[in-house]
């Protein structure tokens, strides 16, 4: 079933004679249909290297046991209807596991499950897909996490789960892309997320949560049409950066905590904003150029700055700001152009 390249004997060879007890070290390369290989790794120091090419491939690499401590797996498919799934999970020794999963073609899959339960485990993770169909299923877990992925093409998938101070860095160009993140993290520290999507369709969905502590940083940049973008955060302290460019862009952005941070630009016709920033301290810098582009926020509980601009033809704005009777609120809307509509309400 599986196939050892010259390459990989000749690395065998040198590892066996350079290479401490503990340590793994696994190569496997096949191209033609219906390819399956699979790689079980326990122990310290584990490599494992898959090469794929052709239609139906399927390679999985399980580096799981007591100890994380140098885990390395990568995974290199092209073709057809590939899939490919890592897993690092690993119980009560700290270490660093790193994975990496290059895929191009069309319906491909990646798995990615790098987990610590006890130790202190920091993982990474590296994703490229090219083509169209493409779907990725992340998960982290610990501290220190860090995910990289780059997908194009159309109808791309991306989904993200990770927890404590964990870092993703997702850019997707084309037709119809999404990207689900969530981030939960403990402590002190919070998630830091940047998503890019370049094309048309795109969604992002992005949620951030850290208990009573600040739940992270958001930046977002869309470029093209019918984007739609949903960010929400569970606790204070939140910052959301945010740029939108094209025609029917849509941000919908929920922060439940104090000290939420928002700003954002966004270029085009018919866009729609809409905001609700709930908590102590919160403020919001938003502006918008192009015609028939709307703004919907709400500010609630205590101490507020809001400033709206917008420069256009029938833009509307509206603002809602809600304190107690000691407490200040300001705003200030700005617009430029014909038919412009504004309403501020504070109370």
């Amino acid at each position: 079933m599986y196939k050892t390249t010259p390459l990989a004997a000749a690395l065998l060879l040198v590892a066996s004679g350079n290479l401490m007890a503990n340590e793994h070290l696994a190569e496997i390369e096949q191209s033609g249909t219906n390819n399956t290989a699979e790689q079980i790794q326990s122990g310290a120091l584990q490599r494992s290297f898959i090469v794929q090419n052709g239609t139906e491939n399927n390679a999985l690499t399980d580096q799981s046991g007591s100890s994380g401590e140098g885990s390395q797996a990568s995974i290199e498919q092209s073709g057809t209807l590939n899939s490919a799934a890592i897993y690092q999970v690993h119980g009560s020794r700290p270490g660093l596991a790193s994975a990496a999963v290059y895929q191009t073609g069309s319906s491909n899959s990646a798995h990615i499950e790098q987990q610590e339960s006890l130790g202190e485990l920091s993982a990474t993770a590296t994703v490229s897909q090219q083509g169209s169909g493409n779907q990725l299923d992340a998960t982290q877990t610990w501290v220190g996490n860090e995910l990289n992925v780059v997908s194009a093409g159309q109808d791309n998938t991306v989904t993200i789960d990770q927890s404590g101070f964990s870092t993703a860095n997702v850019q997707q160009s084309g037709v119809a892309n999404q990207v689900q993140l969530e981030q939960v993290s403990f402590g002190i520290g919070g998630g830091f997320a940047v998503i890019e999507q370049d094309g048309t369709a795109n969604q992002a969905d992005i949620y951030q949560s850290s208990g009573r502590y600040p739940a992270g940083d958001v930046f977002l940049q869309q470029l093209g049409t019918a984007n739609i973008a949903q960010i929400r955060a569970g606790d204070g302290y939140s910052t959301l950066d945010y740029t939108q460019r094209g025609t029917g862009n849509e941000l919908n952005a929920h922060f439940s905590g104090q000290g939420s941070r928002i700003s954002g630009y966004s270029e085009g016709s018919y866009n729609l904003v809409d905001i609700a920033q709930a908590g102590d301290d919160n403020s919001l810098d938003v502006a918008q150029v192009g015609s028939y582009n709307q703004i919907d926020a709400y500010q609630g509980f205590h101490v507020h700055e809001a400033f709206i601009s917008q420069t256009g033809d029938n833009n509307q704005a509206f603002l809602r700001q809600e304190t107690l009777s000691y407490d200040n609120a300001s705003a200030s809307i700005i617009q430029n152009g014909s038919g412009n509509i504004a309403s501020v309400v504070q109370q």
